[in-house]
């Protein structure tokens, strides 16, 4: 066997071991695309069934979301009558304190009025009695003079 026979030889042996090598590279790589697309096939079908899913959930969402629409359309005439009594219920309130307020300032007035009635009926009440008194005390002077 000559050199370029064997240089050869050890070529062709080279070359056969590259191709068992891209061989049973190419089989590990057919096997991982056909298992890809298993997985990409089996998503697909999920998302398809989820989409469904999300979509009915939608569709209820919407229905409920408009029976809420129509239900708080009648309740807004409630809501602003209970507000507009709200609102009588504080003008009440302040019409009542108004009031009171004009009673206790009336009262003290009054208090203040009749207290110095009061106190002028008192001294001449007394000024009355001292006169009588008085006057009771000068005739008794009178009598005990005239009987001397």
């Amino acid at each position: 066997m000559t050199f370029g026979e064997l240089a050869g030889l050890i070529a062709a042996i080279a070359f056969l071991i590259l191709v068992v090598f891209l061989c049973v590279l190419i089989n590990r790589l057919s096997k991982t695309m056909q298992e890809t697309n298993r997985s990409i096939s089996l998503l697909t079908h999920d998302m398809d069934n989820l989409s469904q899913e999300v979509e009915e959930v939608l569709s209820n969402t919407n229905s409920l979301l408009e029976d809420l629409n129509k239900k708080s359309v009648k309740l807004d005439p409630a809501v602003q009558a209970v507000a507009d009594v709200s609102q009588s219920v504080i003008d009440i309130n302040d019409q009542v304190h108004n009031m009171v307020d004009k009673v206790n300032t009336q009262r003290e007035k009054n208090r203040f009025g009749l207290g110095l009635a009061k106190s002028a009926g008192k001294a001449a009440v007394w000024g009355a009695v001292n006169r009588f008194r008085d006057h009771r005390a000068a005739k008794k002077a009178e009598r005990g003079m005239e009987n001397e």
